[in-house]
């Protein structure tokens, strides 16, 4: 165990007794510098949404990249330990972003799914579907969805209107292909176009 007087012992010190599997000083390093990580992923919050990312799952990368300096912090090389907590944290939210932000990943959402954020409360499919079920945002907006509406007709073609008042209806992909007695991938591209279409309007 860690003596008394632990306040007094150094970080490279801690290091070490962590490295030998001393569960006092694993958890004094994490308290001491749980506000990396936090701050951290503070950072990254706001991209992870717009990836639609899970922000746990985000919590739980920058906990691997803390792991990963715990674990391969040298002294004689990396002589200050915040530091080089942050940057394996950093490291590993970027590159966690970076994996998830490729034109694939992005095709493939737009393609499956309109819950993407348009504000903190409000999903894509809130701002734009049937407005009887969703009284408090006609309510509150009734003039903007009137407007956001009658621009998305505008920019849509007739083809992507049909599959679009289908998504928004709550029919899932599988199920406008059979309405429309097309080909699954029909639906995906269109949806595609449609989300893009959207976004730019936004």
């Amino acid at each position: 165990m860690v003596s008394k007087t632990k306040k007094n012992i150094s970080d490279n010190e801690l290091i070490y007794l962590a490295s030998e599997n001393n569960e006092d000083a694993t958890n004094i390093l994490y308290n001491k510098y749980k506000y990396i990580v936090d701050i951290t992923v503070g950072k990254y919050t706001r991209s992870a949404y717009a990836l639609n990312l899970d922000i746990d799952e985000l919590y739980q990368e920058a906990m691997v990249g803390y792991s990963d300096a715990i674990k391969s912090f040298n002294p004689d090389k990396d002589n200050h330990l915040p530091s080089f907590i942050s940057l394996c944290v950093e490291r590993r939210l970027s590159n966690y972003i970076r994996k998830n932000n490729t034109t694939k990943m992005k095709m493939l959402k737009d393609c499956y799914s309109f819950d993407n954020k348009v504000s903190a409360d409000l999903t894509l499919a809130d701002v734009v579907g049937d407005n009887k079920k969703n009284p408090e945002v006609i309510k509150e907006n009734n003039e903007s969805l009137k407007e956001l509406r009658k621009k998305i007709d505008e920019v849509l073609s007739p083809s992507e209107k049909q599959v679009f008042e289908l998504l928004i209806n709550d029919f899932t992909n599988d199920d406008i292909a059979k309405i429309l007695k097309v080909d699954i991938k029909y639906v995906y591209n269109k949806t595609a176009r449609i989300r893009s279409k959207i976004k730019d309007i936004i």
